[in-house]
């Protein structure tokens, strides 16, 4: 019985504990700048970086002289070249080439529907049984449009 008793007083002091810290918040105290201060003039009569070179706090842009801007502007140049792009295209566990279509909800022209209509009847004939698990089509479903029998379903155009 007794230590039935003490479980409500030990919830509860956990509970204020826990509150407590949550008050407190020690990881998002603000730091004191004055030793900072006091610490940087030590390190300029040191030799050390001065206060420009170190990084800034968050939510702040940092001030690049020109040596730097240019570097970044290469930076921006380089990324945005057509060899940064993703790949179109990629090796699977078949050791077959596969495409990755980026932007799938975009509209195609029409001659991108029927090159993608042909890749498609090109892999109905090589590979029935994973267009069937891509898809959720039957494999009768296959065979009659590769034998002309049905139309060929817009639904493996247009995802």
């Amino acid at each position: 019985m007794a230590a039935s008793s003490r479980l409500p007083v030990a919830l509860l002091g956990s509970a204020v504990l826990i509150l407590g810290v949550l008050i407190w918040k020690p990881w998002s105290a603000p730091r004191d700048p004055a030793p900072a201060a006091a610490g940087a003039a030590n390190a300029d009569a040191l030799g050390a970086a001065p206060r420009s070179a170190q990084p800034q706090p968050l939510g702040e842009a940092p001030q690049l002289s020109g040596p730097q801007r240019q570097v970044a502007l290469a930076e921006t140049v380089r990324s945005a070249a057509p060899q940064a792009q993703p790949p179109q295209s990629y090796k699977g566990p078949d050791g077959k080439q596969h495409e990755i279509v980026y932007n799938q909800g975009l509209a195609l022209s029409p001659g991108a529907r029927e090159e993608l209509k042909r890749q498609r009847l090109q892999q109905m004939r090589d590979q029935p049984e994973a267009i069937s698990k891509i898809y959720g089509i039957g494999r009768d479903e296959i065979a009659a449009v590769l034998a002309g029998k049905r139309p060929f379903p817009d639904r493996l155009i247009d995802q």
